[in-house]
């Protein structure tokens, strides 16, 4: 019956609680792209004084990420920035796509929300994570700790369909969307919550951002920006979660020079208080060293 009702909640409800508590703020970039960005702000009497900026996954929804996000926000700020391939996006005629412009996203709201980056925390979860760790590679931004959760060094899609999206109309995706909830229902859920996360994110996915974004992504391999980079962090391995495979999270770690390694073994925890748990830990252990 949980299980039921969780899957429900992912597949129906429209707003997440964190939606409903967080200050909505559209920013807009240096190419005339406005994204939404949703901030809190933690209690005086308990707040550790630390940013956490989320940067989820290709399309995630806000509810994907609410237990992780209402569990954190009892001690971090929180500063939740919603990528250009998600439908909230409002592009230009400027807009420009790919890894760059998107880690450029996450250089220019740091700076437009005056975040210290001392007291920063960028998390990125999937492309999320992957974006992240090309800004950290270019320089970018210099953040007190970044947590990347299984970062792929290629985006994950359906066999054959990386190589359809350069040259595929965008309005393709509404008939293949029943192939793609198979194919994530199928072979790369852990559960049935989670399949019914990625269902969510197929139902609401927006073909032209998609498309745009997707053909700069779709080919690309980076494998090379992970040994560039110097800065303090931690990666997260779900061994259990069939979308992003635990092994290439483990040679990803070899390739980073000083990188910290957690296995929280499923997608449901990299989610959800636990997640949020083992950052204290692991921030509480960083500035216990330090002192």
């Amino acid at each position: 019956m949980v299980v039921e009702t969780s899957v429900e909640k992912f597949l129906y409800q429209t707003r997440s609680e964190f939606e409903k508590l967080a200050l909505e703020l559209y920013i807009q970039m240096s190419d005339n792209t406005e994204l939404r960005v949703l901030q809190t702000f933690a209690p005086k009497e308990s707040r550790n004084d630390f940013t956490l900026f989320v940067v989820a996954g290709w399309g995630s929804v806000v509810l994907g990420w609410e237990e992780m996000l209402l569990e954190a926000m009892k001690d971090f700020d929180i500063v939740y920035l919603e990528t250009r391939e998600k439908s909230s996006s409002k592009l230009s005629k400027r807009s420009v796509f790919g890894l760059s412009r998107m880690a450029k996203d996450v250089e220019e709201t740091i700076y437009q929300l005056g975040i210290d980056q001392k007291k920063l925390i960028l998390f990125g979860s999937c492309m999320g994570a992957t974006l992240i760790a090309y800004g950290l590679a270019e320089r970018f931004f210099n953040p007190f700790l970044s947590v990347l959760v299984a970062p792929p060094p290629r985006f994950e899609m359906p066999p054959l369909t990386r190589y359809l999206v350069p040259i595929a109309p965008r309005w393709i995706l509404k008939p293949i969307k029943p192939l793609l909830r198979f194919w994530v229902k199928k072979f790369k859920s852990e559960s049935p919550e989670q399949a019914a996360k990625y269902i969510r994110v197929i139902n609401e996915a927006d073909g032209y951002r998609w498309k745009k974004v997707g053909k700069k992504l779709a080919l690309g391999k980076y494998w090379d920006i992970f040994p560039k980079i110097n800065s303090r962090v931690l990666i997260v391995g779900a061994e259990k979660d069939r979308m992003h495979d635990a092994k290439t999270t483990e040679k990803i770690v070899q390739l980073i020079p000083n990188a910290i390694y957690t296995n929280l073994e499923t997608n449901h925890n990299t989610h959800g208080p636990v997640m949020v748990e083992t950052l204290r830990e692991i921030l509480n252990q960083i500035l216990s060293e330090e002192k």
